[in-house]
């Protein structure tokens, strides 16, 4: 298994932490930055379901601290799993989490990089998954932590780009699951048309039993067509604690 360590000359963040993700697997992640989500807790259940047999290849676009690619890693244990990300204090604290994996834990590697840009050669992948930032960059003030402003602005492009990159290489017969905010659906579903990818499934995540519109939605493109599925499920009741369905959702995955 490949082991990564930070980089020596990179300062390590004050308000790092290191916290129980999944199983024995810990991950890295700072209290004032980007941190494990409910996008990430929902992104990796919608694209650990129905597999008959593991996927050989997994690739996480724009990985950030890897809270998605090693929860997926551990849970459908790929022959090799691939995260990409180009912000490079997200990389310093994914790869110390990825040092720290166990020995008997599943292949995962770590480049740094523009995804956009980067030669993955002949390399397909069976499942990828993708969590976008949400917000161009001229949808309001831009925070001055360089982490939290690459997770959430569109600095190197927005769903188009995950979408392209998805396509190309994506197997046949392969998934591809992405998270998005359900307002902008529409952009969403024209971004896979013109990869040339096919929506075939659609979570609807609602913040509160009560509040009807959803706001994530979770999407599956595959390169072949099929009747669309649609699913909705609620992430809090009307007193803000867990549904049991989230509950049940966050069981089947082991998160936490």
């Amino acid at each position: 298994m490949m082991t990564y360590a930070p980089r020596m000359t990179d300062p390590w963040p004050a308000d790092a932490v290191r916290d129980r993700l999944i199983g024995d697997v810990y991950v890295y992640q700072r209290r004032g930055g980007h941190r494990a989500s409910t996008d990430d807790v929902i992104t990796a259940w919608h694209a650990c379901r129905g597999w008959a047999r593991p996927p050989r290849r997994y690739l996480d676009l724009g990985c950030g601290i890897g809270s998605v690619l090693l929860t997926v890693a551990h849970r459908l244990r790929p022959e090799a799993s691939l995260g990409i990300e180009a912000q490079a204090e997200s990389v310093m604290l994914a790869r110390r989490s990825l040092a720290e994996l166990p020995e008997e834990a599943p292949p995962v590697a770590l480049v740094e990089g523009d995804f956009r840009h980067h030669d993955f050669g002949a390399q397909r992948f069976d499942l990828i998954t993708g969590s976008p930032p949400y917000f161009p960059v001229t949808a309001g003030v831009l925070p001055d932590d360089p982490q939290r402003r690459a997770c959430r602005f569109e600095l190197r492009g927005g769903v188009e780009a995950y979408c392209d990159v998805a396509a190309r290489l994506l197997a046949a017969g392969g998934r591809f699951h992405l998270v998005f905010q359900s307002t902008w659906t529409e952009r969403v579903e024209q971004a896979g048309r013109a990869a040339g990818l096919h929506l075939v499934d659609r979570c609807d995540m609602q913040s509160r039993s009560d509040r009807w519109d959803p706001f994530l939605t979770v999407y599956e493109f595959r390169h072949e067509p099929a009747p669309l599925r649609r699913s909705e499920l609620a992430i809090r009741d009307v007193r803000g604690a867990f549904t049991p369905e989230y509950e049940q959702l966050r069981a089947e995955l082991g998160w936490r």
